[in-house]
């Protein structure tokens, strides 16, 4: 629809009017043509936000079947909102449950709302709301799953991975976005509702990027898993892996795998993947990993076998060598990266030892070395119980942050020029891309693991 339908006059009065002011203010020709400019971007915005159709993924009630291909009608939008036209979506293991409806109990006020789920995305702006700074029209985009709001509590202290914006995505905390043919009103799940052709979300969750990398290569680094494995790898929030030190990578999904590449990139001298699945196992080893351990094979003897891998040339301790033995030796990983989590269904191909993950995030605490860091990044079920000496003096030292710290305005567009520059290798990790009619079929082969990562794009 074009602005002069919605407002027939408006857009020759404006330009009436603003070229009558600047020739009466003396301005040259370039800055009239300038300011004539950002008037049409202006009308076109209006026009976009004006009774625009678009497909997205609407989930609603529970079970399977509750998410479903529908035609919406765009809402207009102000503030400090933002419409991007997705190019490509992340389709993150964690948000199978809400979009397959599992059995998961979709309770309370959300599960009766209409919403279109996803994690995140990479797109296009098309509109913005009049308070939006950080953004202008026809950027490149990617809708982080982390917002940065750069002026809450925890921004201003450096832990942007805990904007407090985050918190804000209650049922009383969302906006609807859009109208279903029959008047429903339609939300954006945690203000971002990537599973759609066009993304209604807030300036907080926006990171301009500036790249040519295509759709896919730039939804894999900007989506939630990837920030995640190359923020607790690389991010200042935490611990960086120092050069020649031992990492050790517990669950190699696509988080997972990114924090190998984050740890290869760091200079990690000995990289241990962790994944009952051998495809993953394999594909780690590709991508950066120094050895590969099938978690299922190692039984109870993991954690010795990683502390038998990070013992270094030598155990004398006059000599500056690991000494395994003892609450305090120095055997173990130097930096941890957990990222197991639970089973959303049982998978079809190799199980690990724990469907909770609460097995997994044990082993991963007691493999790092003291003096170490480990970051969790997982969503297990239940409650882990540790040795109680070796959490209160055993000197590791706990990282547990959204988005593996990382900080989206600052990492963000170093994540996306490691892409660039080759040093990110996302097509590798990218094993499924579908377009949005294809997005259920995807989203099982993610659940039941049959592939590594799956990506919708437009």
């Amino acid at each position: 629809m074009d602005a002069e339908d919605v407002h027939p006059s408006r857009r020759s009065l404006l330009k009436t009017g603003l070229a009558a002011g600047a020739a009466a203010i003396g301005l040259s020709a370039e800055a009239k043509a300038s300011a004539l400019r950002a008037t049409e971007e202006q009308s076109q915005s209006a026009a976009i936000v004006t009774g625009r159709r678009f497909r997205g993924w609407v989930s609603r009630g529970s079970g399977r079947g509750r998410t479903t291909l529908q035609d919406l009608t765009l809402r207009p939008i102000g503030g400090r909102q933002v419409v991007v036209r997705t190019e490509a979506t992340n389709l993150c293991y964690s948000n199978t449950g809400a979009v397959l409806g599992l059995g998961q109990n979709f309770g309370g006020r959300l599960s009766t709302m209409a919403l279109i789920q996803g994690h995140g995305g990479v797109g296009v702006v098309e509109a913005v709301g009049p308070e939006v700074r950080r953004v202008q029209v026809g950027d490149r985009v990617c809708v982080s799953g982390t917002p940065q709001c750069g002026s809450c509590y925890q921004c201003l202290r450096g832990r942007a991975d805990m904007c407090q914006f985050l918190g804000r995505q209650g049922p009383d905390d969302l906006v609807p976005i859009a109208d279903m043919r029959d008047g429903t009103p339609v939300y954006a799940n945690s203000h971002i509702g990537g599973l759609a052709d066009l993304m209604v979300t807030f300036e907080e969750w926006v990171v301009p990027v500036f790249t040519k990398a295509t759709a896919a290569d730039l939804g894999m680094v900007c989506s939630c898993v990837a920030v995640a494995g190359l923020g607790a790898t690389t991010s200042q929030a935490v611990a960086l892996v120092e050069p020649g030190s031992v990492v050790a990578v517990v669950g190699c999904g696509p988080l997972g795998l990114s924090g190998v590449q984050g740890a290869k990139i760091s200079g990690a001298s000995t990289i241990i993947a962790i994944d009952p699945v051998r495809a993953r196992r394999e594909l780690a080893m590709k991508v950066g990993a120094t050895h590969a351990l099938d978690p299922n094979v190692e039984g109870d003897k993991l954690v010795e076998r990683v502390r038998d891998l990070s013992k270094g040339p030598n155990n004398r301790l006059w000599a500056g060598g690991r000494d395994s033995g003892g609450l305090l030796g120095g055997a173990g990983a130097d930096f941890v990266l957990e990222a197991a989590g639970a089973d959303q269904a049982p998978p079809k191909v190799e199980a690990g030892p724990d469907p909770t993950g609460i097995l997994p995030l044990r082993q991963a605490y007691e493999m790092c070395a003291p003096g170490g860091h480990i970051v969790t990044t997982s969503l297990p079920r239940g409650n882990i119980t540790l040795p109680a000496v070796l959490f209160t003096i055993g000197g590791r030292t706990h990282h547990a942050g959204q988005a593996g710290g990382a900080s989206p305005m600052r990492d963000i567009p170093r994540f996306v020029e490691l892409l660039d520059k080759g040093q990110y290798n996302a097509k590798a990790l990218a094993t499924s891309v579908v377009p949005i009619e294809r997005l259920l079929d995807a989203y099982e082969d993610v659940v039941y693991r049959t592939t590594i990562t799956a990506l919708m794009t437009m």
